[in-house]
């Protein structure tokens, strides 16, 4: 039927670029910052058995039992200057880790297309919401029990002054 076209043109069009992360801009000025994932348990948690594992109040770091395998670069994929960043960035990759790429703007499969790789999007701004990042491109990294959040200015000629936040 034609509303089950419209319906399915539609989906397509969101699969293929999905809703802008708002409140997102390009970096003007680079940041450093931290994000600690610790999570305090809000009730007892138990087991199938009824068995306590977490007691209320308690403090858990996800980051004591697994480690970030990856390190993560959001960006804004209509964005010429941070697309070809973070295609070199990507192709000379001297990070420990392998690279996942996030999209806040763009069209994800066809990126992932032209880069033959794989690339993601921050749906509704969940990840960029929780960590805090304000602007791209952004580097996302494990520093001991937190992770590292870099916003970047490009190219790195273009700063005027850094930011540090504690």
């Amino acid at each position: 039927s034609e509303r089950n076209l419209e319906l399915q043109k539609k989906a397509r069009c969101f699969v293929e670029r999905p809703k802008s992360v708002e409140g997102i801009s390009k970096a003007v000025q680079s940041r450093t910052f931290y994000f600690d994932p610790t999570y305090v348990v809000k009730e007892d948690l138990k087991d199938h058995q009824g068995h306590v594992f977490a007691r209320k109040g308690s403090k858990f770091n996800p980051l004591e039992i697994v480690s970030l395998s990856q390190n993560l670069i959001f960006f804004d994929g209509d964005d010429q200057e941070q697309k070809v960043w973070v295609q070199q960035r990507f192709a000379k990759n001297t990070d420990t880790k392998p690279l996942r790429l996030i999209l806040i703007k763009g069209a994800p499969l066809k990126l992932a297309e032209a880069l033959n790789i794989p690339v993601y999007f921050d749906q509704g701004g969940f990840l960029t919401r929780k960590l805090g990042i304000k602007h791209v491109p952004a580097v996302v990294s494990q520093e001991g029990l937190q992770l590292k959040i870099e916003e970047m200015v490009l190219p790195p000629s273009r700063e005027l002054k850094r930011e540090e936040v504690p």
